[in-house]
């Protein structure tokens, strides 16, 4: 994509469409490199290549507003062209299954990831604004697990709980999106965990610091306590073995170009990891290899914030997309490939920018409105009396349906 960019700025049309060929080869399937095409044949007056690549984005469910775009205005008149722009806009339809389930409302917050603490019967969520975690009950009633900005405590991104041991796992991190950022904690992150009940601090793990950026961002935590952490700028992802006294390198940095939520495969023997750029990989423990996963050529898979495994299913929140979007993606029976697609909820009134979810039984809690919407191109979150505090939306998942392939 690179290369097809740097094309374009030196007017190689030609060289510009094989890098983009290639990309969306190798991807299976790649939106930014369908509308790029279809964006250069419009430009070459080559109406069938415009057909054919905006019928590819309307398949993968991606909508565009390409009847009122001046690249395509020859087209305009044409009934195939009209046909296919008509599917882009239907794209963008609201699918509604959720029902809100709670409300935060601190509009400030910068929601980023909710747990379940079944045993206090209450959700769990993260704040990267106000660096902490907060604790909402079933009565919708908001209290501070943690106090926010507390001595090493900086954003607060990825939680996850081990009922088992009574131990809430999260990471931290220093950057502009936190109220009270300081420059001189550029760089720094760190995994944390608490006693679920107390909300004592009982470990502080900090990667070494760097002169660029970086965040230990999304997690997870396996049955025997094993906690995998992605490492969201610098494209690593971390271990902690159960009573380990340091995070290890699983893969290595430059490996993704930006991990997002891990979630442990049905045979604990590889880990689904969500790569914001390209799409969803699994890392085989036994060699630390990076596979990425087949996929139907319709499915976007770039754009996953959240990931997670119920059966041989996946749950991905997808807001890297235009809509953004809840997706059920069906695996294949050894977990290896995704086989078909479907839309859960996408568009509706509270979606907004979602990001995170958990499940809990046979519902799926994740978050709406988060506010990263509201995130300036310098990380600094925007508030004002119209923002909407996120919220918390239910789906109550069913399977025996079979997931339809577009």
């Amino acid at each position: 994509m690179q290369s097809a960019r740097a094309a374009l700025a030196a007017d190689d049309a030609s060289g510009a469409r094989q890098h983009l060929l290639a990309a969306d080869s190798l991807i299976g399937g790649h939106t930014v490199a369908k509308w790029a095409l279809a964006t250069l044949a419009a430009h070459e007056g080559d109406r069938v290549g415009v057909l054919r690549w905006l019928g590819a984005l309307a398949d993968a469910g991606i909508t565009r507003p390409v009847a009122a775009d001046s690249a395509f205005t020859r087209w305009r008149e044409d009934p195939e062209f009209r046909a296919v722009a008509a599917r882009l806009d239907a794209n963008g339809d609201a699918t509604r299954n959720a029902s809100l389930a709670r409300v935060l409302n601190d509009a400030a917050l910068l929601t980023e990831d909710v747990a379940w603490d079944a045993r206090g019967r209450r959700f769990l969520v993260s704040s990267i604004h106000e660096s902490k975690i907060v604790a909402i009950d079933g009565d919708g009633i908001v209290t501070d697990f943690t106090i926010s900005g507390a001595t090493g405590i900086w954003g607060v991104y990825g939680l996850a709980l081990d009922a088992k041991r009574g131990v809430l796992w999260a990471t931290t991190a220093a950057g502009p999106e936190c109220d009270g950022y300081e420059t001189a904690d550029s760089g720094r992150t760190a995994l944390l965990s608490f006693d679920v009940g107390t909300a004592r601090v009982l470990r502080r793990l900090e990667l070494p610091r760097t002169a660029a950026r970086q965040a230990l961002g999304d997690l997870t935590v396996a049955p025997d306590g094993i906690v995998y952490a992605c490492e969201s700028y610098g494209g690593a992802v971390y271990r902690l073995p159960r009573g380990g006294a340091a995070l290890e390198t699983l893969v290595a940095p430059g490996t993704f170009r930006s991990p997002q939520t891990p979630a442990l495969a049905k045979d604990g023997r590889r880990l689904y990891v969500a790569d914001y750029a390209r799409g969803i990989a699994a890392i085989r423990f036994s060699t630390r290899a990076v596979e990425w996963m087949p996929k139907p050529y319709t499915l976007a898979s770039a754009g996953i914030d959240g990931l997670y495994r119920d059966g041989t299913h996946l749950i991905a929140i997808q807001n890297g997309t235009t809509p953004h979007r809840v997706l059920d993606l069906t695996l294949d029976a050894a977990g290896s490939k995704i086989t078909a697609w479907r839309v859960l909820e996408q568009a509706s009134e509270r979606l907004g920018e979602p990001n995170h979810g958990v499940l809990v039984g046979r519902d799926f809690y994740f978050i709406g409105d988060s506010g990263w919407d509201r995130v300036g191109g310098d990380g600094r979150l925007e508030t004002t009396l119209e923002s909407r505090p996120p919220v918390l939306l239910k789906l109550a998942l069913e399977r025996g349906a079979s997931a339809n392939v577009k």
